[in-house]
């Protein structure tokens, strides 16, 4: 009877023992225990753990045994003080490294920030000469003195610490972080103040472990913070982290790891060959950084945060990284050469926001950055896409967009035929910005639907002036990127603009350039199909330059074919060049496309066009793209084609 009262006695013991076992084994069961902030979460969890056994043998003792174990006992309860009296300062430490702060604590903010907690063990270790913290009278009774109340005035101190750092850095935590750290103190606040008013009530410590229950499923249960397939942290974590980071205003170093030909890969291989080589490249990467450290940004990027004051360390990762994409990646079936950009730079240096980190995962390396590392000025380049980004949003806003048109003659009689519409941008910070720059950036930044629609309203705005018409244009071409066709409802979003200006289809003509319609050829034979249906008519665009299969390339239904301006310029050159221009046009003649070439600049370059009777040509030979109203005054003055202008010296 007296056994079962004493066990009911240790209930919230037991079962604050219950809760931290299963937290510390499920925790290191699923091997998470490799960041600090893990490891001062088990330690917290032990010293609660131990701090309810000694309490569970304290009451086993006194209430079992009386005053023949008052050594045994006395020595539980002071067991118990000990690793209760660390609880607070270690949670408050806890709540340092959730929020990002640990690396600002220097030296002496620690000892500072330690004094109480030393003060309070030093009174507790004292005990057993002093009776400071407690006591038992000669009828074995147990008595609080001075120093336990000592104690719970630290933990109140410790706690209202965490709580400011908490508030401090709010913005920087997640809801579920924050939630729970609150819970946490609110929930361990009134165990410590039910404890303190009532002191038969044991509940302070069973109320910790079911605080501490609450960190673990919502601060070190990190699964959602994982990349299943490659095991590094995912985007979203890279996105918190830094925002965190920026929050704190902790500088960092970044390592940015770009496989430049992991698109390649997953064509020749496959998508589960690929995704073998990115785990194979996280698991190299882990070999040199704290895999906490490390962040799979998109399907080709992983992204390595350092602290700043690694920069020895992080430069030598980068060199490492660098030096290893030198050789070749092997799986258990499978062999390849990886080629990689990899970047290193400190924020907020380099990148003055996590906006700013993203973008350069984001963004493709220039072409001459594989087999060095990008550090210093060379990452000039990503500040100049971001300024061009922004540049577009401008744009958009302020209306500093303008369709230029450069005309298109048809041969022989060089007859104007119809208009390219190119689209300019005149930044009011940055100044001209060209298309090659700007429309891949505009791609990437989502503006590309925008932009080309802005592009077509304008053409069907020019066209329905009736200024065309009676310039002789039978058609205006108008670029498409391959991001609008894919976009849902994208065919019947061109037909409603141009139905809106009241224009004939048959006079809008969309280009597409060779290897973006080779990308995905099977989603443009469906636009094209829908679109020709509608009565537009197609061009392929830059003929020449791309990578597409020529068949793939051909099975799409264009009406004409652009041959790029490089062919031509080439042909004037040598004989092989020669060869090319003609074997191009006798095979294009051959799928029954018409045929415009693009480029012609010199009275020579006009004649060898003239000699291999294409149907189109367009140039600065007879003008450059020029501005709406200057278009329809040298079209109208009859400047053009009748040989150079002072427009095309200008040009030139």
């Amino acid at each position: 009877m007296q056994f079962m009262s004493t066990l009911h006695y240790s209930a919230f013991y037991i079962c604050a023992i219950l809760l931290c076992a299963s937290c510390i084994c499920y925790t290191l069961l699923q091997g998470r225990v490799i960041r600090q902030q893990n490891k001062i979460y088990i330690m917290l969890l032990a010293n609660m753990l131990f701090c309810a056994v000694s309490m569970i043998c304290v009451i086993f003792f006194e209430r079992q045994y009386g005053a023949e174990s008052h050594f045994i006992a006395d020595m539980s309860r002071f067991v118990s003080y000990v690793f209760h009296d660390a609880m607070a300062p270690i949670f408050a430490y806890y709540v340092f490294l959730v929020c990002g702060n640990a690396w600002k604590l220097t030296r002496r903010t620690l000892v500072l920030y330690s004094l109480p907690f030393l003060f309070t063990e030093f009174v507790i270790l004292m005990n057993p000469l002093t009776d400071w913290v407690y006591h038992y009278d000669s009828a074995f009774q147990y008595h609080r003195n001075w120093g336990a109340y000592s104690i719970y005035v630290a933990a109140f101190f410790y706690m209202m610490m965490g709580l400011q750092n908490l508030l401090r850095y709010w913005r920087a935590l997640t809801s579920a972080k924050r939630n729970a750290l609150v819970f946490f103190i609110s929930l361990v606040s009134i165990g410590i103040l039910i404890q303190v008013i009532w002191q038969d009530i044991l509940i302070e410590l069973y109320t910790d472990a079911l605080a501490a229950l609450g960190l673990m499923l919502s601060i070190e249960d990190e699964d959602a913070r994982i990349n299943t397939m490659t095991g590094a942290y995912n985007r979203q974590a890279l996105q918190l982290d830094l925002d965190t980071y920026f929050v704190m205003k902790l500088p960092f170093q970044v390592i940015g790891v770009q496989i430049t030909d992991m698109d390649m890969l997953h064509r020749t291989m496959g998508a589960a060959a690929s995704d073998t080589f990115l785990r194979i490249v996280a698991d190299y990467l882990r070999t040199l950084a704290p895999p906490y450290r490390i962040y799979y940004a998109n399907l080709s990027t992983y992204i390595i945060l350092l602290p700043k004051n690694d920069a020895e360390q992080a430069a030598d990762v980068a060199a490492q990284i660098l030096a290893r994409f030198g050789r070749t990646w092997k799986s258990d079936k499978l062999e390849t050469l990886l080629h990689a950009a990899v970047i290193h730079g400190v924020a907020p240096d380099n990148f003055p926001s996590s906006e700013d980190v993203l973008f350069m995962a984001d963004n493709p390396v220039p072409s001459h950055a594989e087999q060095k590392v990008l550090s210093g000025r060379d990452l000039s380049y990503l500040l100049r896409r971001l300024e061009v980004e922004r540049a577009l949003h401008r744009g958009m806003e302020e209306h500093t967009f303008e369709v230029y048109y450069q005309p298109i003659y048809a041969l022989p009689s060089l007859r104007l035929k119809g208009a390219e519409a190119i689209l300019r941008l005149r930044d009011r910070v940055l100044g001209n910005i060209p298309p090659a720059e700007f429309i891949p950036a505009a791609e990437r930044a989502g503006l590309i639907e925008k932009i080309g629609e802005f592009v077509l309203e304008e053409v069907c705005i020019f066209m329905a002036s009736g200024v065309p018409d009676e310039l002789g244009l039978s058609y205006i071409s108008a670029n498409l990127s391959m991001l609008q066709c894919v976009q849902p409802g994208f065919t019947d979003r061109m037909k409603a603009i141009v139905s809106r200006f009241g224009v004939e289809p048959a006079k809008i003509n969309f280009e597409i350039t060779e290897s973006v319609a080779a990308n995905d050829y099977s989603v443009l034979d469906g636009v094209i199909r829908v679109l020709k249906e509608g009565g537009f008519t197609f061009a392929m665009d830059d003929y020449g330059t791309g990578f597409s299969n020529m068949q793939a390339a051909f099975s799409l239904d264009f009406d004409i074919v652009k041959i790029d301006k490089g062919i031509l310029w080439n042909a004037e050159k040598n004989r092989i060049g020669r060869a090319i221009l003609e074997n191009s046009v006798r095979m294009i003649r051959d799928m029954q496309r018409k045929i415009l070439v693009e480029g012609v600049e010199t009275e020579a370059q006009l004649q060898l066009v003239k000699e291999l009777s294409v149907d189109y040509l367009q140039g600065f030979y007879f003008s450059k793209p020029v501005p709406k109203d200057k278009f329809i005054e040298l079209v109208r003055s009859g400047q053009a084609p009748n040989g150079p202008s002072a427009e095309r010296e200008a040009s030139s």
